[in-house]
């Protein structure tokens, strides 16, 4: 037997050094556990809602470009060594991109804001900014009996493109993170998106962010490392979610940069095609996206009662803002923010006064509703407790 020096007592030795490490690193993942579920504001739900769906956050930039390019038809292998030549075949030469146009794919598959609604015949695609009040909205439409799909992921964009998800009438309203890309590839001429969205003030929506994702543990984006992280540290170090909205309407990816020509179309794109909501007056955005998507008491028997449900006296309340202290705006931290996120913060400021400008359009249209035929009082009760998009068709059973 030949003696490698490797004795009995040294075996034992090595196995009970391993098992310490192993025992110590399983008790620090426990006590990160236990600091996030102490101070999760969701501490006792069973099932958390998600605020964040797109895998942009745990996704290496590679591969989002990848997937990105299968989308667009481009032949990623050959660009192994350069991935940014995709991004640069990706996205249109800035030159060649006009700042008073709408967005391509906006013009070509989304219904303008001035054309009247006509919810028999559209489709509604939910632009879910994360932190933005979003499975509220999910929970909301389905309150009221609409089918509801999530496509976020570019891979299940890839497989629903193929099957033709909206042409199929199987769908009431998309939700999405990525509307450039839902809006390409799931829509077309012939069926055009009616596009909603929530927004808030940008630099909110990051401080919410860094709090909420130290206690997230049901989300693919769970940080517990951040917990005892400085605020400004985290801005300074960690946050690359800078100028996200402009960034996603344009269709470039979190570490490429958003210009002012980007800026410029996101506002020319929002005006035209875009039914804009706010976080801080969420029963006037939903009677808008409601009106839009021709849901009333006549035409959804549980109207009245989900909108009571959601949206009644004391009824939603952001509950991330009450989650964390409030932030100084002379703070170093915020305005290091708002130095990053200039362009969202713009055009947010551009959508609050859009807010205003929709009104007089959006109440005339539910003025036309309420003065033209109602259902039939005979209307069954299961007929009328569904989507007007749904009257008349057979209706398969809703897959979650």
């Amino acid at each position: 037997m030949v003696n490698n020096g490797w004795t009995k007592p040294k075996a034992i030795a090595a196995f009970v050094f391993g098992s310490c490490v192993i025992a110590s690193l399983l008790d620090q993942l426990d006590f990160l556990s236990s600091r996030a579920a102490e101070r999760s504001p969701y501490q006792g739900r069973e099932f958390p809602p998600h605020e964040f769906e797109d895998e942009d956050d745990v996704r290496p930039p590679s591969e989002t470009l990848r997937l990105l390019g299968l989308l667009e038809g481009i032949n990623v292998d050959d660009h192994d060594d350069d991935p940014s030549i995709v991004q640069r075949e990706l996205q249109e030469p800035e030159n060649y991109i006009d700042p008073s146009f709408v967005y391509p794919w906006a013009k070509r598959n989304v219904l303008p804001v001035s054309a009247t609604p006509d919810p028999s015949h559209e489709t509604t695609l939910y632009w879910n900014i994360p932190m933005s009040k979003g499975p509220t909205a999910k929970d909301y439409f389905r309150c009221l009996g609409a089918r509801v799909d999530v496509q976020t992921q570019m891979e299940k964009i890839l497989r629903s493109k193929e099957i033709g998800l909206v042409q199929s009438g199987q769908v009431d309203v998309v939700f999405s993170s990525s509307p450039h890309l839902a809006i390409e590839h799931l829509f077309d001429p012939n069926h055009m998106a009616r596009v909603l969205a929530l927004f808030r003030h940008p630099v909110h929506r990051l401080i919410d962010k860094f709090h909420y994702l130290q206690v997230a543990t049901w989300e693919n984006a769970y940080k517990p490392e951040w917990i005892d992280m400085d605020l400004l540290e985290w801005v300074e170090n960690h946050n690359s979610d800078n100028n996200m909205m402009v960034k996603k309407l344009a269709g470039k990816i979190q570490n490429t940069n958003a210009t002012k020509t980007d800026l410029l179309c996101a506002k020319k794109t929002m005006r035209q095609r875009f039914v804009v909501g706010l976080v801080q007056d969420l029963k006037e955005s939903f009677r808008r996206f409601n009106t839009m998507m021709g849901v009333n008491d006549e035409t959804n028997k549980n109207h009245k009662r989900c909108t009571l449900q959601f949206f009644g006296k004391g009824k939603g309340k952001p509950m991330d803002s009450e989650s964390h202290p409030k932030v100084d705006e002379d703070s170093p931290a915020w305005k290091l923010l708002v130095e990053q996120n200039a362009l969202d913060i713009q055009l947010y400021e551009f959508i609050v006064e859009l807010f205003e400008e929709q009104k007089k359009v959006i109440h005339s249209y539910a003025r036309d509703q309420l003065y033209s035929k109602p259902i039939s009082k005979a209307t069954p009760a299961s007929q009328n407790n569904v989507m007007p998009q749904q009257q008349g068709k057979v209706i398969p059973k809703q897959q979650d």
